[in-house]
């Protein structure tokens, strides 16, 4: 009960406050960048889960709080990502601070019809700051924009194992639709299911996890939109395997704020 009206606390404040102040940052910034000629797009959101779940690891059992800010201009993008704990309980280190940069592509300039076929491809940098660790990893993606919406995505995380990099790959294969619920409002159920196989990626052996998340997208207004979600990650082989990734069945859930301009 505590954290749910913390988190239902701290999304109405920040609700607030965005919506107030959305409309005039937005005229500042498209004046700004309009009269430089320069077609930016910006994003930022903020969720609140009850707990950290990140590919079938529990990074932290405490409520989290993970806010992110998204620039994209001609294909590319990049951005900062961060978590950080709410509560103390389960002494684990888990506040992070991520920076990513990617470009991303269509197929269509060899042919209009393979423009369904999506490329991307970029690095993301993680740093611990409460561990004192910090890794690296590139990633390389292909998605189809059909029913269903399938994609693949390669992460290679080349840290260095002492300085708390995983030296390994995982392999992501997903889906995910959305379904109108109501169009004069524009709320969806929104639908999504992946499976990973973690090649070496901070356990011995190999294995992975099945992601299943359900969730509400709620737009407040033009711009700003509002997601309660609630996931159910399910790890097998050496990911569950008690002397190695030693991980379990996770019910998890939270909300988001997204805003762009």
């Amino acid at each position: 009960m505590r954290r749910t009206l913390l988190m239902g606390l701290m999304i109405a404040l920040l609700g607030c406050g965005l919506v107030s102040s959305q409309a005039e940052a937005k005229t500042i910034i498209d004046d700004f960048l309009g009269d430089k000629g320069i077609d930016l797009e910006v994003s930022a959101s903020v969720y609140i889960y009850d707990k950290y779940i990140w590919r079938g690891f529990k990074l932290d059992g405490d409520t989290v709080i993970q806010p992110a800010i998204t620039l994209s201009l001609a294909g590319f993008e990049g951005g900062l990502w961060s978590s950080f704990d709410m509560e103390s309980d389960d002494g684990f280190a888990s506040d992070e601070v991520d920076g990513w940069i990617g470009y991303n592509f269509d197929l269509g300039f060899i042919n209009e019809d393979l423009s369904i076929v999506g490329l991307s491809i970029g690095n993301t940098w993680y740093y611990f700051p409460e561990a004192g660790t910090y890794s690296k990893e590139l990633y390389l993606g292909v998605s189809l924009d059909v029913f269903l919406s399938p994609y693949f995505t390669w992460y290679f995380d080349y840290g260095d194992e002492d300085n708390g990099g995983a030296d390994g790959s995982v392999y992501a294969f997903g889906a995910s639709h959305s379904i109108t619920l109501n169009e004069d409002y524009g709320i969806t159920l929104d639908l999504a299911q992946e499976v990973g196989i973690n090649d070496g990626a901070f356990i011995v052996g190999d294995g992975g996890y099945s992601l299943t998340t359900v969730g509400f997208t709620i737009p407040l207004s033009e711009t700003l939109t509002m997601a309660p979600v609630m996931g159910y990650s399910v790890p097998f082989g050496d990911l569950s395997d008690d002397d190695d990734g030693n991980q379990k069945e996770q019910f998890y859930g939270g909300v988001s704020l997204a805003y762009s301009f």
